[in-house]
């Protein structure tokens, strides 16, 4: 199936493996150091607190790096909207098809003040939550671009303009 569009959408993950990993060792090394000076005068309970502590952060450093693969990928054909949630590596674990005539796309703000808004696709009482990896600025401009690929025009313009905005991946399946 040929595609008038595709929007890949994603975390901004400017930290590689490569860096977490002189992170992680950065950490130890010093978390490391300083223990190992106390416990040298006689401190040794604070030795097993610094690998604690060092374990809590790698743990956390790991579910970031693993949380920086998500991805949504929306693709825009002559009748349907196919949208495709799953990791980058992974290939898509989740996937929906809406027809491209009856979706609409909605923005709606949080309950509260400081809550983000929520992007929504929205077909005969089905809602699909997207964007959720963004910010407010990023999720309007968003609901934007996909209102204007819904738009009978935008189905013209998005065959003879390339999508913008958010990179796209070649092949869903590829690594890091």
């Amino acid at each position: 199936m040929t595609y008038d569009a595709q929007l890949v959408i994603g975390p901004n993950a400017s930290l590689t493996r490569r860096q977490a990993g002189w992170v992680m060792a950065g950490m130890s090394g010093v978390g490391l150091g300083v223990a190992g000076v106390w416990t040298a005068l006689g401190f040794w309970p604070v030795l097993p607190f610094a690998g604690l502590e060092l374990a809590a952060f790698g743990a956390a450093l790991a579910v970031c790096m693993h949380r920086n693969r998500y991805r949504e990928v929306l693709r825009f054909s002559a009748g349907t909207v196919r949208i495709e949630f799953g990791l980058l590596g992974q290939g898509p674990t989740t996937q929906l098809e809406l027809p491209r005539a009856w979706t609409r796309v909605e923005l709606a703000r949080g309950e509260h003040r400081h809550e983000p808004t929520a992007l929504w696709l929205c077909c005969s009482g089905q809602r699909v939550r997207i964007g959720v990896c963004l910010t407010d600025e990023d999720r309007s401009r968003l609901a934007a671009r996909i209102g204007d690929l819904l738009k009978p025009h935008g189905r013209k313009a998005a065959a003879a303009a390339p999508a913008t905005g958010t990179p796209v991946a070649r092949d869903w399946n590829m690594g890091d």
